[in-house]
């Protein structure tokens, strides 16, 4: 009689078990799950896809929980926040905050949307086509805008990633000899600090480096005044800038004066490009302070050329 109390009482301990089983859920972070436009990759229950952050949150208007989508930065980023709740303990990097998506491709690397997992970031490989990758080295914080980084290549080019925050790529485009992150755009406004949707990536734009109050003139305080890095003249005369020379393939020379050139970057330090004749194409000339008022001697024994056809810049080119 006692064994048969026993064998009721542990059918209906087991029978509450596997009742309390059939109910349990994960804890699920807001802000943990990375989701798509037009129900793709759906959140779960009680969770809905906020669609600035391209996050499920608990609720839309408010503070998204303890996830969280952050804001922007040097880096351009939209934040970290969270964990990812599917089982990897990685922090979530979220999309840009602001950026309107799109729909093309296999992801969008402007907005750092589209990826399935929300520790992911959007990118592309040698070959132009989109990735979606880990930060690599894994669970280390990404450098900043326009700071050094290293870029990962494993032999299948699917999986190339770089240390860069997301919306950035970690490009070579000049020879400073160690790449830079640079932040990925489609216009103007998707930039910071002045700076100009004008790089080319191939089949991406990115953002150039933003103007800097520096010397261009030859012998001047420009790599003082840039940290190292050289000061340039922007085409037009008006801005300058801090920034290494580009990479010179195919254009021959080293960028000295009379040098082929298709930007002024493609010249050493203290010269601008600029358009002489259609016979003579583009050269590399040195940069000159105009004379002010007839107040200075012209410093360059052909003259000092201003840049802009209304002679209203304040730098010209040495026409020797």
């Amino acid at each position: 009689m006692r064994s048969a109390q026993v064998l009721a009482v542990r059918a209906l301990m087991l029978g509450a078990l596997l009742a309390s089983a059939g109910c349990f859920r994960p804890k699920i972070l807001s802000g943990g799950y990375a989701c798509g436009d037009a129900g793709s990759n759906p959140c779960p229950d009680n969770f809905v896809c906020d669609p600035r952050s391209h996050l499920c949150v608990s609720s839309i208007g408010g503070a998204s929980g303890t996830g969280g989508t952050g804001t922007g930065g040097t880096t351009g980023t939209g934040g970290a926040g969270g964990v990812d709740a599917g089982g990897v303990d990685r922090p979530c990097i979220g999309a840009i905050a602001g950026c309107q998506p799109t729909d093309a491709g296999l992801c969008d690397p402007v907005c750092n949307t589209g990826c399935g997992q929300c520790y992911q970031k959007c990118s592309f490989n040698t070959n132009g086509a989109l990735t979606c990758n880990d930060l690599y080295p894994p669970n280390q914080p990404p450098v900043g805008l326009l700071q050094f980084c290293s870029p990962y290549s494993p032999a299948d080019p699917t999986g190339q990633s770089d240390n860069c925050g997301p919306g950035q790529i970690c490009a070579n485009g000049s020879a400073c000899g160690v790449p830079r992150c640079y932040r990925f755009c489609r216009r103007d406004s998707d930039c910071t600090g002045g700076a100009s949707c004008s790089r080319d990536g191939g089949s991406y734009q990115f953002c150039d480096v933003p103007p800097k109050v520096c010397d261009p003139v030859a012998g001047g305080t420009g790599s003082q005044d840039c940290g190292g890095l050289n000061c340039y003249l922007a085409q037009t005369g008006k801005n300058t800038l801090c920034d290494c020379q580009f990479n010179r393939a195919g254009l021959g020379g080293v960028g000295r004066p009379s040098d082929s050139c298709n930007h002024s970057r493609d010249c050493l330090n203290g010269n601008a490009c600029v358009f002489l004749s259609a016979s003579l194409g583009k050269q590399c000339k040195a940069v000159c302070l105009l004379p002010v008022d007839g107040g200075a001697p012209d410093p360059c024994p052909g003259g000092c050329q201003p840049l802009q056809a209304d002679g209203g810049s304040t730098y010209g080119w040495c026409n020797n």
